[in-house]
């Protein structure tokens, strides 16, 4: 979420905060408790203010001064002092809001869960009758509230992130995703001790037909779940994790013998302690050397544990 949608969604939690707040405020007045009443109006101005000012100016978001404000009434409210049961009621509703908007979805949602449960068992022996429902009716719709619109706002999100990753002549992901992917890949395979190959697709000059598209979507039907495939430059990298390097292997010559008679295909096992760009040269020098080679060649595959160009019959 960048700096300046996350300001504007900070503006529309604090306007909606500040109109219950001056609600809230006004039926104080009504309630001949002037005091509560004036200092729930200011709090509502405070925060009408803020919102206001974050809705305009969205690149230099003010969170400081709501943050103070909520501090203050948390604190008195847990003195038990100056119309509890208002303060209380304002701490409630206000929280889920600014969590929310401030917070990675998770961690809100958990801190919001927490303090639900405080919440609720402390107002239930606190306060009763209408006063109880009241209060907890604020907190619930205010968390309800946050919660589904910060959540379908993340889907948006990643939905819009799986867009730009993917690169629009071949539908595969792009290279700007592989080495984002690649790195991580890399680190979990040293972490849990497993093997990683690189797989290189590129059509053969016979087979012109066999665009980008056809040879990403023949290539998708083959992959495993958790394989994903990549465009660079002309030619498509398929990253297929594995148990072991032998693993990687009979991974390696299965799509040799399923795709060699229309594509070219190359392979890079990861060596130890290799960076990604040293991957991605020696996946480019694969594939520009498997292109030189003629349907009866063996499989290309790039090593450092091993020379095994010719061992292809061991997995056919």
């Amino acid at each position: 979420m960048d700096t300046k949608y996350k300001a504007r969604l900070n503006a529309v939690y604090f306007i909606l905060a500040g109109a219950v707040t001056l609600l809230l405020g006004w039926t104080q007045y009504l309630n001949q408790l002037p005091q509560a009443g004036e200092a729930l109006m200011l709090i509502s101005l405070t925060l009408l203010v803020t919102g206001l000012y974050n809705f305009v100016f969205p690149l230099k978001p003010s969170r400081m001064l709501p943050l103070l404000i909520l501090a203050m009434v948390a604190t008195l409210t847990i003195a038990g002092s100056w119309v509890p049961v208002i303060l209380t009621a304002h701490w409630a509703y206000i929280l889920p809001f600014y969590l929310f908007s401030l917070l990675p979805f998770k961690s809100a949602l958990t801190l919001t869960l927490g303090y639900a449960l405080i919440f609720n068992l402390s107002t239930t022996v606190q306060l009763a009758g209408v006063e109880r429902l009241q209060v907890l009716y604020l907190f619930w719709s205010a968390t309800s509230v946050a919660c589904i619109f910060i959540f379908t706002n993340r889907e948006k999100q990643q939905h819009l992130q799986e867009l730009v990753s993917l690169d629009a002549e071949s539908s595969a992901y792009n290279t700007q995703q592989l080495r984002d992917d690649l790195p991580r890949e890399l680190a979990r395979a040293d972490r849990e001790n497993t093997s990683l190959s690189l797989l290189c697709f590129k059509g053969r000059h016979e087979y012109s037909d066999l665009t980008l598209r056809k040879t990403s979507e023949l290539i998708n039907q083959a992959l495993r779940p958790f394989d994903r495939l990549y465009r660079v430059d002309d030619y498509l990298i398929a990253l297929t994790p594995s148990g072991s390097f032998r693993d990687s292997l009979s991974i390696c010559y299965q799509y040799y013998n399923n795709f060699n008679e229309c594509m070219h295909l190359a392979a890079v096992v990861p060596g130890e302690h290799e960076t990604e760009q040293e991957l991605l040269d020696k996946a480019s020098e694969a594939i520009a050397f498997a292109e030189q080679q003629d349907v009866s060649a063996p499989l290309y595959l790039k090593s450092d544990f091993i020379d095994i160009q010719n061992e292809q019959n061991l997995y056919d």
